[in-house]
């Protein structure tokens, strides 16, 4: 996962270390009444974020968030400053529950662990009469009015008028309609498969959400080029591309290979801890995972978290943190010895998704290896960033 799109989140305000974050998950799955139900719990998680010694400002612009603009089952907002810097959405209500908290960073890891990084896709509603295409970069965010950025790419294609409908009758020309009707819907895919071809190249789209009618997808997906045709994800409804089903299909997908790659980073890691010593590209545990981070020579941070759950396996283990990036270790020492001034405290996952934003390292979670808590992968032989005693 490219934490790349974080980097803003991680600006400061002004008066650090004085002045946090606030964190809150909220579940909006829908229910009766809902819009007054998510109203009242978010009073009440700036009722809780005030005693905590939030700022107006930052409570005022989390209590006014916008969660209508994109349906999702889940919100997470991170604000500081008086503005929201980021709104999140994730697939499912949030695993961990619904939480608020004002501390020295954003607490990020929960949503980015329920949350897939986003691939470059291409989505298809495609019918007999016609269809639409959009394009999805992988940049894609999930802040008010990108639904609206994204729909800038959004193709519409118009098939034949006639015949669409194979006739039900006989008589003498129903052979000669027959055929017209599927020439038409095979004409219609064409142009289909055409526009989401050029979608993909443009977007260097990895997969194909593919949503309509049956008869007609089925075409479509044999008019694609194989390099789409053999990533097809199939939408089993006929629905609009704005449809929930969409984005659960893409998420589906997008976290499936999030888990494929994640699996490959591990295959790598334990491959270079078989190394010697002094050809190892790698490190385990946090003290050195955030002295690599510290020294910018960490190409992947590896996190273990639980299957069921968000929860990583440092959930309550804390590292000290600087104003900088990269600003993290486990001792108050490591820092002050760089001339990092009033070190504070918070979580270690936390310090390390930041580390990982400020110095363009990838972040992968990894899934049921019981004793595992941090590790990275290097761009120089660990002899270089070995912690000292």
């Amino acid at each position: 996962m490219d934490l790349g799109f974080l980097r803003p989140l991680y600006e400061y305000p002004p008066d650090w270390p004085a002045s946090g974050y606030v964190s809150v998950y909220l579940d909006t799955t829908p229910k009766e009444n809902a819009p007054n139900e998510v109203a009242l719990r978010l009073r009440a998680a700036r009722e809780a974020l005030a005693a905590a010694g939030a700022d107006q400002a930052t409570l005022d612009a989390v209590l006014t968030a916008n969660l209508d603009h994109v349906p999702a089952r889940s919100h997470a907002l991170f604000a500081a400053g008086g503005t929201v810097r980021l709104h999140g959405i994730m697939p499912e209500s949030p695993s961990l529950g619904e939480s608020s908290s004002y501390t020295p960073l954003p607490h990020v890891v929960p949503w980015l662990a329920q949350r897939p990084p986003r691939l470059p896709h291409v989505r298809v509603a495609a019918n007999r009469e016609g269809g639409q295409v959009l394009a999805v970069p992988g940049a894609w965010p999930e802040t008010q009015g990108d639904l609206e950025t994204a729909m800038v790419g959004l193709t519409e294609i118009v098939g034949e008028s006639w015949p669409v409908h194979k006739p039900a009758g006989g008589g003498w020309s129903q052979p000669r309609f027959q055929r017209s009707a599927e020439e038409t819907w095979t004409e219609t895919a064409k142009r289909i498969a055409e526009a989401v071809t050029r979608a993909a190249d443009r977007v260097k789209a990895v997969f194909v959400v593919l949503g309509g009618d049956v008869r007609e997808r089925t075409i479509l997906a044999d008019e694609l080029p194989k390099a789409l045709r053999d990533n097809v994800v199939i939408v089993e409804r006929e629905v609009e591309l704005t449809a929930p089903a969409f984005d659960e299909a893409a998420w589906a997908e997008e976290s499936w290979r999030a888990a494929l790659d994640a699996r490959a980073r591990l295959d790598e890691f334990r491959a270079q801890m078989d190394r010697p010593p002094g050809d190892r590209r790698a490190v385990q545990g946090l003290d050195a995972t955030l002295t690599a981070l510290r020294d910018g020579l960490v190409s992947d941070v590896l996190i273990a978290a639980s299957p069921d759950s968000t929860a990583t396996a440092m959930a309550t283990e804390t590292a000290w943190i600087g104003p900088g990036l990269a600003d993290a270790a486990t001792g108050r020492e490591q820092l002050t010895e760089r001339g990092v001034t009033d070190p504070v405290t918070d979580l270690a996952a936390e310090a390390l998704a930041r580390a990982a934003a400020g110095t363009a390292a990838e972040l992968h979670f990894l899934r049921e290896e019981p004793g595992f808590t941090a590790a990275a992968l290097l761009r120089a032989p660990v002899a270089a960033v070995e912690p000292t005693t």
